[in-house]
C-alpha cells in the first residue's frame, strides 16, 4: 500500500509532509507511523472510526500539539505551532460567547492582518456570513444561535481569514440536511475558486464516507488500536464538481462502496481483533 501523494511519486517536494509521526498521551499511542504527503491545493477528507486520531492529526497539523516521533513540515519546514497559513474548524465551534458573531469573525481578520479598518472588516464578516446563510445574525452572541448556526459561524470564521491551509474537524455534523448540502456546495465552490492546484489546500476530517467522496481529491481511511493510515484512495471524480454531479457520477457508487467496505473491515478487526479479515461487526 503506498500512503504517498503524486507530489512525491512525481518528485516534487510535498507541501504538506508526515513522516513516521506518532504521538501519545496518558500511556497510550494514538497516532503511529502516520506517514503522508500532501500537494498544494489538494482537498484531502479523513475518514475512520472513533478514536482513531483523526482530531488528533489536525491537532498536530494546526500546531497544537506536536509529534512525539518522526517529523511533521509545511513547505518544507517543521510545524512550531499555530500560524496564519493554517486555519481551523473545530467541532466545538471555539467561539467567544461574549463577543457577536460578526464581531468573532472581525477579531480573527485583526489578528491575520486583514482589512485597513474596522469597518473594512465588519464588511468582510457580513459577507462570510452571508456567504453560511447567516445575513441577519451576526449581531447575535453565539449563545443565541442554534449549534448548527455556531458551526457555520465557526465555518465563515475560518473561510474570511484566507488562510492558504484550512484545516476542518467535522464541520458540518452539526448541520440538518440541505444546510449540509448547501454548505458542501459552497466548500467546493470556494476552493475550486480558490485556484486548484495553486490555491487552497483542504484536509477535512468527516464521519461521513459520501461528504468524503462528495468533497475530496483523496480519502485517507484510519484505524484505531493504534492510530494509523490503511488507505489512501484517489477519488477520480472530475473537477470543477458540484455535489449533485459527483452524487451522479458514475464512479461515486463504486469508490463509496470500497471504502465503506475498507471501513467494515477496520470496524470489524476493532470489535474483535481476533476475527479473521472481513469478520466481524460493521458500521
Amino acid at each position: 500500500m503506498n500512503n504517498q501523494s503524486e507530489a512525491s511519486v512525481s518528485g516534487s517536494a510535498p507541501y504538506i509532509s508526515l513522516a513516521a509521526v506518532g504521538f501519545g498521551y496518558g500511556g497510550e499511542t494514538v497516532l503511529d507511523g502516520i506517514d503522508l504527503d500532501i500537494a498544494r491545493g489538494e482537498f484531502v477528507a479523513v475518514i475512520g472510526p472513533s478514536g482513531c486520531g483523526k482530531s488528533t492529526l489536525l491537532r498536530l497539523l494546526a500546531g497544537l500539539a506536536f509529534p512525539d516521533t518522526g517529523l511533521l513540515t509545511v513547505s518544507g519546514r517543521p510545524v512550531s505551532g499555530p500560524g496564519l497559513d493554517r486555519a481551523v474548524v473545530f467541532q466545538d465551534y471555539s467561539l467567544f460567547p461574549w463577543m457577536s458573531c460578526r464581531d468573532n469573525i472581525v477579531l480573527a481578520l485583526e489578528q491575520a492582518g486583514m482589512g485597513s479598518s474596522r469597518g473594512e472588516r465588519r464588511a468582510i464578516a457580513s459577507e462570510y456570513l452571508e456567504l453560511v446563510g447567516l445575513r441577519t445574525d451576526g449581531g447575535k452572541l453565539p449563545g443565541e444561535l442554534s449549534g448548527g448556526m455556531r458551526q457555520r459561524t465557526a465555518i465563515a470564521r475560518a473561510l474570511a481569514v484566507n488562510a492558504p491551509i484550512l484545516l476542518m474537524d467535522e464541520p458540518f455534523g452539526a448541520l440538518d440536511e440541505i444546510t449540509r448540502a448547501r454548505q458542501q456546495d459552497l466548500l467546493l465552490g470556494l476552493w475550486q475558486d480558490s485556484g486548484g492546484e495553486h490555491g487552497k489546500t483542504v484536509i477535512f476530517v468527516t464521519h461521513d464516507v459520501e461528504e468524503a467522496v462528495i468533497l475530496g481529491d483523496r480519502v485517507i481511511v484510519m484505524a484505531t488500536r493504534p492510530g494509523r493510515v490503511v488507505r489512501d484512495m484517489a477519488v477520480g471524480l472530475s473537477r470543477p464538481r458540484s455535489r449533485h454531479g459527483a452524487l451522479h457520477h458514475g464512479n461515486f457508487v463504486p469508490i463509496r462502496d470500497e471504502l465503506l467496505d475498507v471501513l467494515n473491515q477496520v470496524v470489524g478487526e476493532q470489535l474483535d481483533p481476533g476475527a479473521p479479515s472481513g469478520e466481524g461487526g460493521g458500521i
